[in-house]
């Protein structure tokens, strides 16, 4: 049965990820099946609903060892390892150990781990190293970012799906310094959309955050020189969960590239963050990663993504 405290939470109601979890030696273990609601192109499950059914798995693991929610702020190390697809069953597990929480996802009758991490209490909040855009010169009518593609079933950009998505659109900025952009919440219309994915009752679940960083950070490859990759590795810094209604920015800036020929790497760096009542800019969470990038990829994608009229769309 699910513990007190996730009777509002998105994971676990209506079987999104997983409906019930079970005790083990040191934590909890729960099993899942990656379907169509979980895409994020192709057949293949999108990167940020796994770690959201783990981070979601940490919590109740927290619950059973410590009887509290996490506390925040968290780091979290991730590292993807396997090929999976949907239809494929998965085995999930969070353990306690040495005051830290390890977390697997391992499809059923492979040997390799799909995804890993370690979850741990940080000390302290983390911030930035690259500049901060205003959300309102961000907003100005008068600034055209451009649009970038969409797959219609994409659990985070995903325009026409059939089950609840992030829906978002990717833009590169038109500023001085080029970056990837992109905002969730705010208005009527983001408070209703955030309010579907709660993890407890009037907090926005740790997985957005970790999905929306995870598709910001991915398309920064495309400011170095159009590369499209899979993720590697990716570290997270959650400062904070906001509440429902706050009006989140996203933002990744041109990464470096390591490699050459069909063996590049790029390193994107990303942050969320919100404008507060003060005017200053609070940073929600922080994202640095490892991505491969490969050109069949970027041929596929081309082949895969919408081809739509751009034209009039805005940030």
């Amino acid at each position: 049965m699910l513990v007190a405290g996730h009777e509002a939470c998105f994971v676990c109601h209506g079987n999104f990820c997983f409906s019930s979890v079970n005790d083990c030696d040191s934590g909890v273990e729960t099993e899942m099946v990656f379907g169509l609601d979980h895409e994020g192109w192709q057949g293949i499950p999108h990167g940020g609903v796994a770690m959201t059914a783990l981070l979601d798995l940490a919590d109740h693991c927290w619950l059973r060892i410590k009887g509290e929610n996490l506390v925040y702020p968290l780091e979290i190390d991730w590292r993807f390892a396997d090929a999976v697809q949907i239809g494929d069953e998965m085995s999930l597990k969070a353990v306690v150990k040495d005051g830290n929480i390890l977390l697997s996802m391992q499809r059923q009758g492979s040997e390799k781990i799909y995804l890993s991490a370690e979850v741990r209490v940080a000390t302290e909040t983390a911030g930035v190293d690259f500049p901060l855009s205003e959300p309102e010169q961000l907003q100005k009518k008068s600034t055209q970012h451009q649009p970038l593609a969409v797959y219609d079933n994409c659990f985070v950009c995903g325009l026409k799906r059939q089950k609840p998505g992030l829906k978002r659109r990717f833009f590169r900025s038109a500023e001085e310094f080029p970056s990837i952009i992109v905002r969730f919440g705010g208005g009527d219309e983001g408070l209703q959309l955030a309010s579907s994915f709660q993890q407890a009752s009037g907090t926005l679940h740790p997985g957005v955050l970790a999905a929306l960083l995870d598709e910001i950070c991915g398309w920064s490859g495309i400011l170095a020189g159009d590369l499209y990759g899979y993720t590697v590795r990716f570290k997270l810094h959650l400062n904070r969960l906001p509440v429902i209604g706050d009006e989140l920015f996203g933002i990744s800036p041109l990464p470096s590239v390591r490699g050459r020929g069909d063996r590049k790497f790029y390193y994107p760096r990303g942050a969320l963050y919100q404008k507060k009542a003060d005017g200053s800019l609070d940073v929600v969470a922080v994202a640095t990663g490892q991505w491969l990038a490969r050109e069949e990829l970027r041929l596929q994608f081309d082949d895969s993504h919408v081809v739509e009229d751009l034209a009039g769309i805005v940030f």
